[in-house]
């Protein structure tokens, strides 16, 4: 018996208007797994990007530069070829700090170069090959090192790559746009560098400090950190948003741009324990615009709602103005105070030009994370119904994920997205009607939604409703990681993930007095001065991380079986390495 039908019909005469049948682990895996594969769609460069595979041209943009250097890379920030760093560096943060925060929900389904789908031919799930690596990581990895190109220094930044109005002449393919003229949307295409910004290059920073954290490749944690560093030097010595022509305007933020830098500086004391970046984090959450950030959704034009659950949930601390001065009210003043008769949250939500898919699963995302950090539950009924709701868990059976098509739902048909087409003809425009490839059809972004009507717009160039970018699909790609998490979580060592520990630094002559570890039997207790954090974590001899435990003073460790062990204490201007045995 179909339930959901039941459900569904029960509600068309208003006999249930917010019960549904859960979505299966499978269909949020599915779910997960194509919307996060969407990243791989949107990468610019040598990449491989497997939308492009069987077209003639599949690289973009190779011979993108500034000043001679290389600055090719990274994603396309919405269904076109130019790359806007405003909404893409947020898109990053958002990424980076679900995958931290609910690292098990995201699995590892496929190879990031996408190599197992094209020896299969088979571009669906089911033609997907693991390879030790979760996927969302890889994708991460693809966007991050393009920032390490974007923020060579402390002085340089780059904020937009091609022009948009150039940009938007052809309905083509990025390879082949990337073959014509630069009045045409080709290459060379302009760089725009070293704007009047502080937003920015702090989401890129808050975006690096938590791969230098996350990432199981030492070098990576390495070169990350010092992209962090940079980015947020720069966004500390600048201000504002910097506007990139009609496409994005500085004034959407209004006024709220202290975020970038904030959340910068609280993940770089995450991942370096530095007290300096606590004490700035704390300067700058107290000139957080609060008051005009509580009555307008999470979006990359605001991100004060994450900055308050991100400030809450690390330090304790509390909005500063504003009638919103807890988390909780804060959260619940946005969304779950305003929903509709289905339990999805409509804030700002309604017809074309207003994205409303922004509002679920922003909110969504928001609760997951704070659910995270207050160890509670309460909200999970919410998130499951907000993440249903756009997968076509609806009255209306309708999905907002390109090719989500689960339990009936109806997937979009016109998207706005250049390389789902795979046209390289620059004769045709958006709505002259296509042929598109059968593994096209698995796109996995998000469109920009109407919920005012019960089917989808069917005209292509309708990009108010249509479009497909990176931070649309961002929130969700998140929430549905905590909704995995939770329900199937899968660790690094059911996966093979290997952990490289970092080598272990001399450090300072009177540093060793302030570490010590003793052994007593299966335990390890290692000691420290109280006003020094400790990060204590255990390999196996594979170099898998084990276990890892934070602390103060005094920091125990239960040896899993017998065996030798490697134990890594890190701390500020600490770092020691032990060999333990357990007989």
């Amino acid at each position: 018996m179909d339930f959901r039908k039941i459900f569904a019909a029960m509600a068309l005469f208003g006999l249930a208007s917010t019960t549904y049948a859960e979505l299966s682990v499978d269909d949020y895996t599915e779910a997960a797994w194509i919307t996060t594969r969407f990243y791989g769609a949107q990468r610019s460069g040598e990449g491989p990007n497997w939308i492009l595979d069987g077209t003639n041209f599949t690289t973009s943009f190779t011979t993108d530069s500034y000043q001679g250097k290389d600055v090719s890379g990274g994603w396309f920030d919405c269904g076109d070829h130019a790359m806007f760093g405003q909404p893409q560096s947020w898109a990053s943060y958002i990424l980076a700090v679900s995958y931290a925060e609910f690292t098990e929900g995201f699995y590892d389904l496929y190879t990031g170069d996408y190599t197992d789908y094209k020896a299969s031919g088979d571009y669906t799930r089911a033609g997907g090959k693991p390879n030790k690596i979760r996927d969302l990581l890889e994708e991460l990895r693809y966007e991050a090192d393009f920032w390490v190109k974007a923020a060579p220094d402390a002085n340089t930044f780059i904020t937009v790559k091609g022009n948009g109005d150039q940009d938007h002449k052809y309905w083509v393919t990025a390879g082949k746009m990337s073959t014509l003229s630069t009045e045409e949307g080709g290459s060379p295409r302009e760089i725009t560098a070293n704007k009047e910004d502080g937003y920015t290059p702090g989401m890129v920073a808050a975006m690096m400090a938590v791969m230098a954290r996350v990432d199981p490749s030492a070098d990576n944690r390495a070169k990350y950190l010092e992209t962090a560093k940079n980015a947020y030097a720069y966004a500390s010595s600048h201000s504002g948003v910097s506007s990139a022509g009609s496409y994005y305007d500085g004034s959407w933020w209004g006024g709220r741009w202290q975020d970038g830098p904030f959340l910068a500086a609280l993940e770089l004391y995450r991942t370096t324990n530095d007290e300096t970046y606590k004490t700035a984090a704390q300067s700058w959450f107290s000139k957080i615009q609060f008051e005009s950030g509580s009555y307008t959704r999470l979006g990359y034009a605001n991100a004060v709602p994450l900055s308050v659950v991100m400030g809450n949930g690390v330090f304790g601390w509390n909005p500063t103005s504003g009638n919103q001065k807890t988390v909780k009210d804060f959260l619940d003043n946005l969304y779950a105070n305003q929903t509709n008769s289905e339990g999805a949250f409509t804030k700002e939500t309604g017809g074309g030009g207003s994205f409303s898919v922004r509002t679920p699963s922003g909110g969504a995302l928001l609760y997951a994370l704070y659910s995270k950090f207050a160890g509670i539950d309460t909200y999970d009924s919410k998130i499951l119904t907000n993440v249903g709701y756009l997968l076509g868990d609806n009255s209306n059976k309708k999905s907002y994920v390109v090719g989500y098509t689960r339990n009936g739902a109806n997937a979009p048909t016109a998207h706005h997205h250049r390389g789902y087409y795979g046209n390289e003809d620059t004769d045709k425009d958006p709505d002259s009607g296509f042929n598109i490839p059968e593994k096209n059809k698995l796109l996995g972004g998000t469109i920009a939604g109407d919920f005012t009507s019960g089917s989808h717009n069917t005209t292509v160039s309708s990009w108010n409703v249509n479009e497909v970018c990176v931070d649309l699909n961002a929130p969700l790609v998140g929430a549905l990681g905590y909704i995995l998490s939770k329900k199937k979580p899968v660790t690094d060592d059911e996966l093979g993930v290997k952990i490289e520990p970092e080598a272990v630094k001399p450090v300072a002559t009177a540093a060793p007095a302030t570490i010590s570890m003793e052994q007593h039997g299966m335990q390890v207790v290692v000691s420290g001065l109280s006003s020094v954090p400790m990060l204590v974590e255990l390999f196996d001899l594979q170099g898998h991380r084990v276990s890892m435990v934070k602390g103060l003073s005094q920091v125990s460790v239960q040896l899993p079986s017998k065996g030798v062990f490697l134990v890594k204490v890190s701390g500020k201007g600490i770092q020691k390495g032990y060999k333990v045995k357990a007989l």
